[in-house]
């Protein structure tokens, strides 16, 4: 990735970045893009699109949640979803929950998803980079750290999460690869919402995709997904409950949580 990077001067201390690569204005390109004949362009969309597909390192994982859908939703479904623990006996919170932040929905799916699709040994760890502005940086960690001792999560993918940082995208390959699957998931994304009965996934994002093992991590969450993940999630705590195993909640407390 570098190495074709190091090809195109003008992205020199800077990197790949889709939208301003796909930036426009006027019908024109911007930036240190504004002199580009689309044959450049093409050119190092191929090739980056190379350095992903031909690795066998890397397995695209995407989930995103359309916020109306979700902010739509009622509020203790909104808190369940994102986390929080209730007491049994009054309904109350006790604690996590961050029901007016999507966000946390497709940040903590991806990450799971990592950590379950890994083929990591006994004792290793997946260290997680995001590539995110300040006003996710804070909000990023203080989620990962939740992750790390939500005891609903199973140990065996709690054990393998390990270190979550914030590297500069201009200095990582894999965000600025990640950073061209996303961009181009959420333009097919806007396309196929406004016609989901037409909708044809484009062929340049199925190449972006194409080292998928076994079924997909690629998943929309709109009130459809929501409304399954309440029933499965209920479904899950009566089971805990029939067997005996419904969790405590880590102050010490009798009362189970779920």
């Amino acid at each position: 990735w570098n190495a074709v990077i190091t090809d195109y001067p003008e992205l020199e201390g800077e990197g790949f970045h889709a939208k301003r690569f796909y930036a426009r204005k006027d019908g024109k390109r911007v930036g240190r893009y504004r002199n580009w004949t689309d044959e450049r362009a093409e050119s190092l969309l191929e090739r980056l699109v190379v350095c992903i597909t031909s690795s066998n390192l890397i397995f695209p994982i995407a989930y995103a949640a359309l916020v109306d859908d979700f902010l739509a939703l009622p509020l203790q479904s909104r808190q369940w979803l994102t986390g929080a623990k209730f007491n049994k006996k009054n309904g109350r919170v006790i604690s996590g929950g961050c029901p007016n932040k999507p966000y946390y929905l497709p940040f903590t799916f991806c990450v799971l998803k990592s950590a379950e699709k890994s083929a990591t040994a006994a004792g290793d760890k997946i260290n997680v980079f995001v590539g995110l502005d300040r006003t996710f940086h804070g909000y990023a960690s203080s989620l990962y750290k939740f992750l790390l001792v939500d005891d609903r999560l199973s140990e065996s993918v709690r054990s393998k999460l390990g270190t979550l940082t914030n590297p500069l995208a201009k200095d990582t390959p894999g965000i600025q690869a990640a950073d061209l699957i996303a961009y181009t998931m959420y333009g097919a994304s806007i396309v196929a919402l406004a016609n989901p009965k037409k909708y044809q996934p484009p062929a340049f994002l199925m190449r972006l995709l194409q080292n998928w093992q076994g079924e997909p991590s690629v998943r929309l969450m709109n009130r459809e997904v929501f409304s399954a993940m309440e029933r499965e999630g209920e479904a899950a705590y009566r089971r805990m409950l029939a067997s005996g195993n419904s969790p405590v909640h880590s102050d010490g407390s009798a009362d189970p949580v779920c």
